[in-house]
C-alpha cells in the first residue's frame, strides 16, 4: 500500500475482489450525474481500434446526498441503460451518494482515479489513467494514441486535443466559446508562459505514479481539472496528444458553477458581442516574463504598472526572495514560474479586467492575436477552424 493511498485517497475502495487484465494498458475514469447517454459515450470508446483485455472503464454514478427525485430518477434509467449495454471491455460501475459539501465532479473523478490507482497496483503496473466525460465522443485512435504517448517513459501526464461539435443548435454560442477558450491558452503563448495548455478535465491523463505524487485529484465542485494541471505540469513530462480527438458536448448544463455548460447557457442569454480578456493584459504579461532572465543578472528592474500593483509595494523582495533559494539561472527560471504560475495568471487577468483593462469583444481580440502570435483571416468559425490547425501544430513544433 502506498502513502497516497493510506492517506489521500479515498478510503472505500470500490472494487475490493476485482483483477484486473493481466494485459492492462489503459484505465478510463468517467464521472457521471444526470446524464442522459452515457452509453453513446462508452460506445464510442468501443468503436475505437483498440485490442480487448487492454482497456478497463470505471463509472463513478453519483449524486448528492438528500438529492431531488429528478436526480434520482436519471441516475436510475442510466444504471439500466448500463445494464443492458454489451462491449468488449470491462465496465465496472460504483454507485455513490456523496456528502452534500462535497458532492461534484472534483470528487466523482477523485473516487474513479484513485480506485484506477489500486487496479493498477494489484496488475504491478504504471499505467496512465485517462480523464473522459459521460458526454463525450472520440475518435476511433483515440486509445492507441494515448497509449502511445505513454509508451515513452518520459510521459507523466498530457491534454487530448479537444473540438467541439459545430453543428448543433447551440453552434453560435460554441463557436463562440471555444474560441476564448483558445484565443486564452494561445495569448499565453504570445506572453511567453512556458505551462500554457489547455485544463479540460475531458481530455486529461495521467501516469499513475504522478497522479499520487501531486496528491491526487482534488475535490472541487468545478475547476477542479485547472487545478489538478496546474501542480502536474510543472513537474515535467507533460505531452499534448494531437494525433487524436476528443469531443466535449456543447450542451447548456447547470451541473457545475462554471465550466462548458454553464458558458453556453451564459451566451445563449447574450447578445452575438462576445467579451474576453482584454490584450494589453498579455501584452504586460509579456514584458515581465521577457524579463525573467534580467531579473537573475541584474539587481535593479522595471516593471509594467499592471504588474507592479497586482503584486504589491514589496514585488522586488518577492523577486530578490526567488533569487536567494537558487543557485544557477535554469533553476531561477523553474521557481519564477512556479510561482507566477497559471492560478496567480488567472488572478492578474481578473485583476486587470476590474482594475486597468475591460473586456474587449471577441472580433477584436482575435485580430490582435492574428497580428502578434497567428496569421488568421475570416468569420467566427473559419477563424477556429484554422485556430484549431495551428494548435494541433504548436507542440509538435517546439
Amino acid at each position: 500500500m502506498s502513502t497516497y493511498l493510506e492517506r489521500y485517497a479515498w478510503p472505500h475502495e470500490c472494487f475490493p475482489d476485482y483483477q484486473p487484465p493481466k494485459n492492462l494498458s489503459l484505465i478510463v475514469v468517467i464521472p457521471c450525474f444526470k446524464e442522459p447517454d452515457l452509453v453513446g459515450a462508452l460506445q464510442s470508446l468501443s468503436d475505437c481500434h483498440y485490442p480487448s483485455g487492454k482497456l478497463l472503464v470505471i463509472v463513478v454514478l453519483n449524486e448528492p446526498e438528500n438529492s431531488s427525485k429528478e436526480i434520482r430518477k436519471a441516475n436510475e434509467q442510466t444504471m439500466r441503460d448500463l445494464q443492458a449495454f454489451q462491449c468488449d471491455y470491462p465496465v465496472l460501475v460504483t454507485q455513490k451518494k456523496l456528502p452534500q459539501k462535497k458532492a461534484g465532479v472534483g470528487l466523482a473523478r477523485k473516487i474513479g482515479m484513485d480506485e484506477a490507482v489500486r487496479l493498477y497496483k494489484k496488475a504491478g503496473k504504471d499505467g496512465p489513467i485517462v480523464c473522459y466525460d459521460a458526454d463525450c465522443r472520440c475518435d476511433a485512435n483515440y486509445l492507441e494514441e494515448i497509449e502511445k504517448a505513454y509508451q515513452n517513459k518520459e510521459t507523466q501526464s498530457g491534454i487530448v486535443f479537444y473540438e467541439h461539435s459545430l453543428h448543433r443548435e447551440n453552434h453560435k454560442a460554441i463557436v463562440n466559446y471555444e474560441l476564448y477558450l483558445r484565443y486564452y491558452i494561445d495569448a499565453l503563448r504570445f506572453a511567453r508562459f512556458p505551462y500554457a495548455h489547455q485544463t479540460l478535465g475531458s481530455c486529461i491523463t495521467v501516469r499513475s505514479s504522478m497522479y499520487e505524487k501531486v496528491g491526487g485529484m482534488n475535490t472541487r465542485k468545478a475547476g477542479e481539472d485547472f487545478y489538478f494541471l496546474n501542480k502536474t505540469i510543472p513537474h515535467g513530462g507533460f505531452v499534448e496528444i494531437n494525433t487524436t480527438t476528443i469531443r466535449p458536448s456543447d450542451r447548456v448544463s447547470d451541473r457545475v458553477p462554471f465550466g462548458t455548460g454553464k458558458a453556453i447557457n451564459d451566451i445563449l442569454q447574450e447578445d452575438d458581442k462576445y467579451h474576453v480578456y482584454h490584450p494589453n493584459t498579455f501584452e504586460d504579461m509579456k514584458l515581465f516574463f521577457d524579463k525573467a532572465d534580467y531579473f537573475w543578472s541584474e539587481e535593479e528592474w522595471k516593471l509594467p504598472m499592471t504588474i507592479q500593483t497586482f503584486l504589491g509595494d514589496d514585488w522586488k523582495e518577492q523577486i530578490m526572495d526567488l533569487k536567494n533559494h537558487v543557485s544557477s539561472l535554469e533553476q531561477f527560471r523553474k521557481r519564477f514560474f512556479h510561482w507566477f504560475d497559471a492560478f496567480k495568471i488567472l488572478k492578474f487577468v481578473h485583476f486587470c479586467r476590474d482594475e486597468f483593462y475591460q473586456n474587449v469583444e471577441l472580433e477584436e481580440a482575435l485580430e490582435w492575436l492574428s497580428q502578434k502570435h497567428y496569421l488568421l483571416k475570416g468569420k467566427k468559425e473559419s477563424l477556429l477552424i484554422q485556430l484549431r490547425y495551428l494548435d494541433r501544430q504548436y507542440e509538435n513544433e517546439s
